[in-house]
């Protein structure tokens, strides 16, 4: 009798071996399907509505729109008699796309340095993963070999060995405690071979991506080079042109205005709030300075590298002979040169001019601010705010007739300072 119930207690527990494991196959198999479609769903997602696509797509429409302009301005400018105007609009519309074009490649080279790294992470997972794939089925198949050679020969040795009932149970459960750590591993298997699946399938798309996104930089620097030479050729047709130089003036001063009109804004907004009270704390950084701005006069850091040739205040202009007020001075320097921020601060605009090209204007205490223009890169956004020496952006060319240069300005409230006066 005792030995039927053991007969009896060692097949119940066979026949639930073999099912569980059935219905774990089962299980597994769906579970690694849904995983997958999931997993594809949220890749998809992201990518349809990341920050940096939509970007992407604005500066992509601007271009487009851009380069409508300029070949349409191409075309009239070969039917007339290339009027200075006309030229000089055509400059203008080169200006910005050369601009929107080198922020777009900006955005490019972030987005390749990115998958590189996303590849070359994705190419160690896959190595990693795979090298535990190995480990695990190592481990089953010397599990199943020795089943197969020692489990029927155990079995029996311990059933008859056996003096009670209690003795089997003690094997079986030791069975059991096997079975499990079996399924785990049977399960950790499935898992890591949808994770490498997925990681393969990952690794593609970036590829792929990647691919498609080092072509469209070529293309875009290509883009940049021959319309910097379009400009550059225009430029030398009117280089020595009265009517020319005039307008580019009229451009300097309305784009003046314009910075007027912001500053202007911003000291309504500083004005209105309660006293004590700034739009946003500060962020507690280290080496982070507590004096104003106010005492820093000759003491401001230069915000780049290179000579003045043009100082602040009235100014006769060599060829035109006609008298012209400076809000600023203009630092003669090497295209891409660093341009830094003279003091801490918070980023107040972002703008394009047609005088003065890519704009930063910040923001310091008590109604300070300063301009900088013809930037060729930004490198910041605005709100954001930037410590003393922080690289904002590079010197570059658009809007001048000069080559390239910084134009600085420091104005309190709506009253523009000599920046000559305050910096070292």
């Amino acid at each position: 009798m005792a030995l039927v119930a053991k007969l009896l207690y060692c097949r119940f527990f066979s026949i639930a071996f073999l099912s569980a494991n059935c219905y774990l196959c089962r299980m597994l198999f769906f579970r690694k399907r849904h995983i997958c479609a999931a997993w594809l769903l949220v890749f998809a997602h992201f990518d349809a509505n990341g920050r940096e696509m939509e970007l992407d797509a604005a500066q992509r429409q601007e271009l487009g729109e851009l380069r409508k302009e300029i070949a349409k301005f191409e075309k009239e400018l070969s039917k007339s008699k290339q009027q200075e105007a006309e030229i000089l609009s055509h400059i203008s519309t080169l200006d910005r796309e050369i601009d929107v074009t080198k922020g777009y490649l900006n955005s490019l080279t972030r987005d390749v340095r990115t998958r590189e790294r996303q590849i070359k992470n994705g190419r160690n997972d896959i190595v990693m993963t795979s090298a535990e794939i190995d480990r695990l089925q190592k481990l089953l198949k010397d599990r199943i070999v020795h089943f197969y050679k020692h489990s029927r020969t155990a079995f029996l040795e311990t059933l008859f060995a056996s003096t009670s009932l209690s003795q089997v149970q003690v094997w079986t459960r030791y069975q059991k405690i096997i079975y499990q750590n079996d399924k785990r591993n049977i399960e950790s298997l499935a898992s890591k071979k949808a994770h490498l699946e997925q990681e393969e399938d990952l690794l593609n798309m970036q590829l792929t991506s990647q691919e498609r996104k080092l072509n469209e930089l070529e293309q875009e620097k290509k883009q940049l080079v021959e319309s910097r030479d379009k400009r550059d050729v225009y430029l030398k047709k009117i280089q020595n042109d009265n009517a020319v130089i005039s307008q580019r003036l009229k451009d300097v001063q309305e784009a003046e205005r314009q910075i007027l009109g912001l500053i202007a804004r911003a000291e309504e907004d500083r004005l209105s709030r309660s006293p004590g009270t700034s739009r946003q704390a500060a962020p507690v950084l280290p080496g982070r300075k507590t004096r104003k701005f106010a005492g820093l006069k000759g003491k401001l850091i230069w915000p780049a590298q290179g000579s003045v040739i043009s100082h602040f205040g009235k100014q006769k202009h060599p060829q035109l002979k006609t008298v012209t007020e400076n809000l600023g001075i203009e630092i003669k320097a090497n295209l891409g040169t660093p341009v830094k921020s003279v003091d801490e601060g918070w980023v107040q605009a972002i703008t394009w001019q047609r005088g003065r090209g890519n704009i930063i204007i910040i923001s310091h205490d008590d109604g300070f601010y300063t301009v900088y223009t013809h930037l060729a890169e930004i490198l910041v956004e605005t709100n954001q705010f930037v410590q003393e020496g922080q690289v904002i952006g590079t010197v570059g060319d658009s809007g001048s007739l000069n080559g390239p240069v910084l134009h600085f300005q420091i104005w309190e409230n709506t009253q523009n300072l000599n920046p000559e006066d305050w910096l070292a």
